[in-house]
């Protein structure tokens, strides 16, 4: 059974996916902004509560975004890898029918 894989795809969808770690930081920032404002605008305990739960997110969205594109980076290591070895099997291949002719 050969296995065929359209790296065109592959590629794209890690170019997809380290989009989505920048979406998700550009995010974190606009929260970043949110928490600034209401430090401002609003004052006491309950601010204080609310804006520790913003935070938290954010320092989440952060983490989630960087995971976000380390995830992206080693597929697209991956998608390299396999590609570079089936570059080698093709080459192989080729070498060895021209050897028997």
């Amino acid at each position: 059974m050969m296995l065929s894989i359209d790296f065109n795809i592959a590629y794209r969808q890690a170019g997809e996916m380290a989009d989505c770690a920048d979406e998700i930081n550009h995010q974190s920032k606009k929260l970043e902004n949110i928490i600034n404002e209401t430090r401002i605008a609003w004052q006491g305990d309950v601010s204080a509560a609310y804006i520790k739960k913003l935070e938290a997110l954010g320092g989440q969205m952060q983490a989630d975004s960087v995971k976000c594109r380390g995830e992206a980076v080693a597929f697209r290591m991956k998608i390299d890898e396999i590609k570079r070895m089936e570059e080698e099997a093709a080459l192989a291949i080729a070498g060895a029918a021209e050897e028997s002719v």
